[in-house]
């Protein structure tokens, strides 16, 4: 019962106990509601150790209640001894000593409230239940305090145990006699979570861990920050970033030999002696089979929760794997090799080995990434084995006979054997290590791969024709983002595009946030379809995240529930978020973006709501790590897997102030960004116009280059899923199951039709459209086919004229390859020559631009350069250039546009000429000093543009175009081409050098085409010097007859 509230009628707030009123000891109740709440409110505010209402609080109360329990039998028994004994009443700490030997000291003491006081709760309690209560307090804090001291003294002595803690001193010894030290080890000696502790011990201020996937990323932080008490702090802390590739399915697999192992155990091992078991499998696909029929298996026996790992879960599946099994029933985990190394999962005791693993290959010849099924080697199939029975006696079951244990390779293959190698030559480049090709590798990477990357980085303008690091090569050494995505950063803050650049490099950076489930499903795809672009797949993901800020800023709306709806995994949102943030800070480091200060509400309400808004979010995010680190996780068994949940939720009632409901990833995301600046961000990027768009397209596409693909001739008469496309090294890949385009790929059929081909074929091959496309990727991943992963359509004419790092062209320019693949016939020779020009003069000016930023930027960062420092791009300059882009982008020209066959491109050029003289050809490039190429044939132009290089038989068909004329200013009069008759314009003596701005002969205009049997030769009547074939020599001459 609740204490006395005095006379009737007196306000409590004025009562003081007196000793006097004290009632009848035996009737004085602890548990009564009333008596607790002044307790809590007394000894329990938000100052305290213990807050009221907090997790910390509740298990106070249960370890009141069993001690009342315990006192309450001792005092029973007493009485049944001695009856009689006078009884009385039973205190809260019954039978413990007033006066402590030091064994028994408690090394804290309590705050609580003056019991002298006549106001707040204390006074409405007697001063001898308080000074009990206290005394009950302290043993509590300090049997949990012996208690954590036990759990510390336990894990200090596990640490000292651990094989790497005899070398700790000797590792941070060399560590200052050497820049770089390497630490081998089996696994399970320490390695990862033992030597950043000795580094941080040793006064390294910052130290990094890699890991590579994000649960064990996760799991590592974790377990450093418990083992250095640091759990709740910021000293430890993990970012992941990952884009894991997914798996398509393969052969099936018998499920059969994963069962009977099941069997075996519940046969052998009784449910009372615990231990879980850990299977290993190849990939997703494999799985799924084996989770099928062993679910199936475990609703039969109750004796088994069946859990699947690997990258493409959910996060909050993924950690159900270190939930606890109920009594009597065994954890049946179902993983990829991210159990072998990554992850360390207690209580193992049986592992099933199937020998096989899915890993990632990189082929530098077709320039795309494997991944295959292999046997493992030796030494992983030690370390598999090494997972049962880590803190005591295991089984492992391996599911392939010794012989071919025998024939495993020793090792696995290293990974620099195996990956693309673009980041560690920039790096290198940066670091002035000297050519990769002649490094001292612990293990060499192939040839060919480090060529294709050295290739690559050239084709990105990483690297200039020398091999060394151009300006925006420098830079993006210094950033720590992939090559592509940090040119995609760099021109988007060119051109005033950074808030959507910055979203979509952040998609592109992690995994893919659709999930595997709502591939099928039929509601998911009908509610995703209004955030789908016809664009491609960087702008559905650009729409995903922008209309997901939009929920989070409604405060009503539940983002978890949209993201279910849509079949999109929240967490890989919140990741985006993270990696954005990222961005845009490295972006405002290097200059490349103005920082924008966060704005301060003005009124004085407004930044006190704000203010209280924050506390409240660090309280729910505070409340939620001391809880969540010591709770406890039960999985409850369930029929189907999806339902697997645990039973945190259904321990008791939730404790107040500390919610289940509450999202923790939501609170965190409040507090790390500014929600209104991401609001803004997104609603002005939802109202891109058409020309930003456009831009936007441009910016991807130079980022992306040389990652394209062409549509195969005929796919516009093929089923949806059978398009095919041709890469440059690769040909019949198709699209990505998640990709956009794959639902809709008729809008990437030309259905524009300007004109026959050439010929006057009407093939889709030959066909004459301005419409043409391609597309260009961000990965071709290859499982059991080759797959364009991230796609973005492009107009082919105008981003080839743009981005190609190899064109060549014939004798009057109607005629493009591209890169050594890729053909475009144009069927107006003077439109081919002044888009040729446009475009040789866009590449100039957006290159000269880019280089003046960076090099803006890159003094800018050298105080000690100030007064050299160059002038900034200004926003007209950037205005102006975005301008003629755009008119490039809006020209419309028929062309045809092919794919080369083998054949073709073996036999593409003239060769070398045994004329050296160079045609002098002003009006189509400018101030271009030509020279002859030395294996192509033709003339250098720029490091890219090679003229009239082509083999054609259109000298015929040149000739039978040439019809007498006369020109307006000399009277020349003899048959010329429509190209040699612009040529002789522009190389008029006689014509007038002074015309008006916008006349058609201030044009630039292209000059007579070049050939191989033309010769120099001076007229000694026209006192003039030309280049004639034999049959034009004899022209001119019959003209002075």
């Amino acid at each position: 019962m609740p204490p006395p509230r005095g006379r009737e009628g007196r306000d409590h707030r004025d009562h003081h106990w007196t000793p006097s009123e004290e009632e009848a000891p035996e009737k004085w109740d602890w548990n009564c509601p009333e008596t607790r709440r002044l307790l809590e409110d007394a000894f329990f505010q938000d100052e305290n150790y213990i807050r009221q209402g907090s997790e910390e609080c509740q298990k106070f109360w249960t370890f009141f209640e069993r001690l009342q329990r315990f006192q309450t039998l001792k005092t029973s028994k007493k009485e049944e001894k001695d009856p009689g004994h006078p009884k009385h009443h039973i205190p809260a700490l019954a039978d413990l000593p007033h006066t402590y030997d030091p064994r028994y000291r408690i090394n804290l003491s309590i705050l609580g409230p003056d019991t002298r006081s006549s106001r707040g709760p204390s006074s409405r309690l007697p001063p001898e239940r308080i000074s009990e209560f206290r005394r009950a307090l302290l043993h509590y804090l300090d049997f949990g305090q012996k208690q954590a001291f036990g759990r510390l003294a336990k894990l200090q002595r596990e640490r000292a145990a651990l094989p790497i803690a005899q070398y700790g001193n000797r590792i941070l010894q060399t560590l200052k006699e050497h820049q770089v030290v390497v630490v081998a080890g089996d696994t399970g000696c320490g390695k990862s979570t033992q030597v950043p502790q000795y580094l941080l011990a040793a006064g390294f201020s910052h130290v990094a861990c890699t890991q590579p996937r994000r649960i064990a990323c996760i799991s590592l932080a974790k377990r450093v920050g418990f083992e250095s008490l640091s759990q709740y702090g910021s000293q430890v802390v993990y970012q992941p970033q990952e884009a894991e590739p997914t798996t398509s399915k393969s052969e099936k697999l018998d499920p059969r030999p994963f069962l009977r192992v099941l069997e075996a155990i519940d046969n052998k091992y009784p449910p009372e002696e615990r231990g879980d078991l850990l299977v290993f499998l190849s990939g997703m696909a494999e799985i799924s089979i084996v989770l099928e029929a062993a679910q199936t298996y475990a609703n039969h026996t109750q004796r088994w929760v069946v859990l699947p790992l690997h990258s493409a879960l959910s996060v909050a599946d993924q950690d159900k794997v270190f939930d606890v099994a109920p009594s009597g029933v065994r954890k049946c985990i179902l993983s990829t090799n991210i159990a072998e190394t990554s992850v360390t999962i207690d209580g193992i005791r049986f592992v099933v080995d199937s020998g096989k693993v899915k890993e990632m290959s990189y082929d530098p010849q077709a320039k795309l990434q494997r991944l295959q099924e292999f046997w493992i080697s030796q030494a992983s199939a030690e370390q598999r084995k090494g997972r049962a029975g880590r803190t005591g006696p295991g089984v492992c079951f391996r599911l392939y006979a010794e012989s071919n244990y025998d024939a495993f390779a020793p090792y696995p293959v290293p990974e620099i054997r195996r990956v693309a190698l673009d980041a560690l030559v920039l790096q290198m480049k940066s670091m002035g290590v000297g050519d990769p090709r002649t490094f001292p590798f612990i293990e060499p990477p192939p040839p060919a791969s480090l060529e294709t990357a050295i290739l690559y980085l050239r084709d990105q303008g990483a690297l200039d024709s020398s091999e060394a690091l151009t300006p925006i090569g420098s830079l993006l050494a210094q950033l720590p983002v992939d090559v592509v995505i940090g040119k995609m950063l760099i021109l988007g803050s060119m051109f005033n595009l950074a808030e959507p650049v910055l979203t979509i490099a952040a998609a592109l950076s992690v995994q893919s946030p659709f999930t595997r489930s709502a591939q099928n499903s039929l509601e998911c795809a009908a509610a995703r379809r209004p955030l789908e672009s016809d664009q491609g797949d960087p702008f559905t993901l650009f729409n995903v995240f922008n209309a997901w800020v939009q929920v989070k800023s409604e405060r009503s709306r539940n983002s978890r529930k949209w993201c279910r709806r849509r079949g999109v995994e929240e967490h890989r949102l919140y990741e985006m978020a993270n990696l954005r943030r990222q961005f845009k800070e490295l972006l405002e480091d290097h200059g490349l973006l103005a920082g924008v200060q966060a704005v301060t509400p003005g009124d004085s309400y407004s930044r006190l709501q704000q203010r209280r808004e924050r506390r409240a979010l660090h309280q729910l995010k505070r409340q939620h790590e001391e809880s969540g680190g010591r709770r406890r996780k039960v999985l409850r068994l369930q029929e189907e897997p999806a339902d697997f949940s645990s039973d945190e939720e259904h321990a008791g009632p939730a404790p107040r102030g500390a919610e289940d409901s509450v999202d923790i990833q939501d609170v965190k995301f409040k507090l790390r960004h500014n929600l209104e600046q991401l609001q803004a961000a997104a609603s002005s990027a939802q109202d891109l116009t058409r020309d930003q768009l456009i831009m936007l397209k441009l910016v991807l596409g130079r980022g992306l280059y040389p990652q394209l693909a062409v549509p195969d001739a005929f796919n516009s008469g093929r089923k949806d899923s059978d398009q095919v496309f041709h890469t440059q090294a690769k040909q019949g890949a198709v699209l990505h199951p998640t990709c956009v385009f794959a639902s809709s790929p008729e809008v990437l059929h030309s259905q524009e039709q300007d004109a026959a081909g050439p010929t006057g074929s009407q093939d889709d091959k030959d066909k004459m459209s301005s419409k043409h496309q391609l597309l260009t990727f961000v990965s071709l991943l290859e499982t059991n086919k080759p797959y364009l992963v991230n796609c973005v359509r492009i107009p082919a004419l105008q981003s080839l004229l743009l981005f190609s790092r190899s064109l060549d062209t014939n004798g009057d320019c109607s005629r493009l390859v591209a890169d050594g693949w890729l053909e475009l016939q144009l069927a107006d020779s003077e439109s081919a020559v002044q888009l040729l020009a446009a475009s040789l003069r866009l590449r100039a000016h957006w290159e000269s631009a880019l280089d003046q930023q960076l090099s803006y930027q890159a003094r800018r960062r050298q105080p000690e350069e100030e007064e050299e420092m160059t002038t900034v791009v200004s926003r007209k300059e950037v205005a102006a250039l975005s301008r003629e882009l755009l008119q490039f982008m809006a020209s419309k020209v028929p062309y045809s546009l092919r794919r080369l066959t083998g054949l073709e491109a073996q036999n593409l050029y003239v060769g070398p000429q045994t004329i050296t003289a160079a045609p002098s050809l002003p009006g189509l490039f400018g101030s271009s000093t030509l020279s002859p190429h030395p294996t192509k044939g033709g003339y250098t132009v720029t490091d890219f543009l090679t003229y009239n290089c082509l083999t054609s038989d259109t000298d015929l068909y040149s000739d039978c175009l040439r019809t007498f004329w006369t020109c307006p200013h000399c009277g020349l009069h003899m048959p010329l081409t429509p190209l040699e008759r612009i040529a002789h314009e522009n190389t008029c003596l006689e014509a007038p050098q002074d015309l008006a701005p916008g006349t058609e002969e201030a044009t630039p205009k292209p000059l007579q085409k070049a050939s191989t049997l033309q010769r120099p030769y001076h007229c000694e009547a026209c006192q003039k010097d030309f280049m004639f074939t034999p049959t034009e020599l004899l022209r001119h001459r019959r003209q002075h007859v």
